[in-house]
């Protein structure tokens, strides 16, 4: 009777997962159109049916695993899969193609250190810049991009007045930057080192000036969690989720309302709850058309077992935890519009969707993990950009609103492609 060694029986194996009825082969192929760029891949059938050896790296042990992603998939038995770690695009459904355009390009713009968070990334067309912020402890100014179309962008500090500490979403609204602000403690202004008090919730911003008004900082006299990402409505209304990562990088109090979402009127003052139902609600948007809305759900983070050594952030990560995109109809009434029909869309591949944008066109961008997808209304995966680096924010910029930036833990990024933002976002 033969024996086989260790080596034989993985071969063995490997030749019966290439039989096995219904895999795909190849998984994977270069895209018809991009012969000369190898950034681009398409992956045959969503790979549907992988070879049974597959072997995917999980998160455990409370620690989200970088790796634990759909192209750090290991599949030893196809070659093909190989064009999938090299990829900077990875092509699910031919309209990723269509809006990946014939040249899409991925860049690197600006340098930073990986431990440096940037988020709520507002495109402000009469300043051509974008405003973004870096929340985290002891920073008390945000930072601006001047895009100097034709000419190399320029990274400068940027200091509101009063000064705010750690905004997390913007949008804008009519010539105005709304922001959702995390922070609730006092802080020395980095103008001239007087004492400014503050609390987490919505403020506006005039760019033309750099001041700022606080809009909303409290329901019926409780402070928010920490307001993290916001959308407005053609009403004006101001839509927002306040979930716990204020506390989680420590610079707000211990929360005491649960996570939900908002819709606030300016005119009147009147914030009402609208969504309670999601265990950590993050990114926000609304359909072209006003009649869907988006929450993304980041659940996975949990605050309940986080190590209580004073380590930051204050979570870990329960892979069992809520990473689902929700729909949600939109129902208007004299007060100012509901939201109902809640239904999951999509389930994050990675991670959770942080940031949140709707294109022009109507699809849905998350910033996941280490890189963006992009999926239609009805949240079919079309495309995947795999930056290399952790995403928490993507803003759409430019004449055309064509460029989209990449924000997040790491270099700031733009990626040059045929899909067009909403004036708005």
């Amino acid at each position: 009777m033969a024996f086989l060694t260790g080596v034989g029986v993985l071969s063995v194996i490997l030749g019966q997962a290439l039989a096995e009825p219904g895999v795909i082969s190849p998984l994977a192929r270069a895209c018809p159109g991009y012969s000369n760029n190898s950034d681009v891949v398409c992956i045959n059938h969503y790979a549907s049916a992988m070879p049974p050896t597959f072997d995917r790296p999980h998160s455990s042990g409370g620690v989200f695993f970088p790796n634990d992603t759909f192209v750090g998939t290991q599949i030893p038995s196809d070659p093909s899969w190989q064009l999938v770690k090299n990829a900077t695009f990875v092509v699910f459904d031919e309209r990723g193609s269509q809006i990946l355009g014939p040249s899409p390009k991925l860049e690197h713009i600006f340098a930073s250190r990986n431990d440096s968070i940037h988020e709520g990334p507002v495109y402000v067309p009469s300043l051509d810049a974008i405003i973004f912020s870096l929340p985290h402890q002891g920073i008390y100014e945000q930072q601006i991009i001047h895009l100097n179309h034709g000419s190399t962008p320029r990274l400068d500090n940027y200091t509101t007045t009063p000064p705010v500490y750690a905004v997390n979403g913007g949008k804008l609204f009519n010539g105005k930057v709304y922001w959702a602000v995390e922070a609730g403690f006092s802080f020395l202004s980095p103008q001239n080192g007087s004492l400014v008090a503050q609390r987490p919730g919505i403020y506006e911003l005039d760019p033309s000036t750099g001041e700022v008004t606080v809009l909303l900082n409290n329901y019926f006299g409780q402070a928010f969690n920490s307001p993290n990402d916001l959308w407005i409505d053609a009403q004006g209304d101001i839509w927002f989720t306040d979930s716990w990562y204020g506390y989680a990088i420590n610079v707000t109090e211990y929360p005491v309302l649960r996570p939900a979402t908002y819709r606030f009127r300016p005119s009147t003052g009147r914030v009402s709850i609208v969504e309670d139902s999601i265990a950590q609600p993050n990114g926000i948007g609304m359909s072209p058309d006003g009649r869907t809305m988006y929450i993304s759900d980041t659940g996975v983070t949990d605050f309940e077992n986080y190590p209580a050594n004073g380590t930051l952030p204050r979570y870990t990560y329960n892979p069992l935890g809520g990473n689902s995109l929700y729909a949600f109809d939109v129902l208007p009434s004299p007060a100012g519009s509901y939201i109902t029909s809640k239904r999951p869309i999509y389930l994050a591949q990675t991670f959770g969707d942080d940031g949140f944008h709707v294109a022009q066109n109507g699809y849905l961008l998350g910033a996941e993990g280490g890189g963006v997808t992009v999926l239609s209304a009805y949240g079919e995966v079309l495309l995947r950009i795999e930056a290399g680096f952790t995403i928490n924010n993507i803003q759409f910029a430019g004449p055309e609103r064509k460029d989209l930036w990449l924000f997040g833990e790491g270099p700031i990024s733009r990626v040059t492609w045929d899909l067009v933002g909403m004036a708005n976002e």
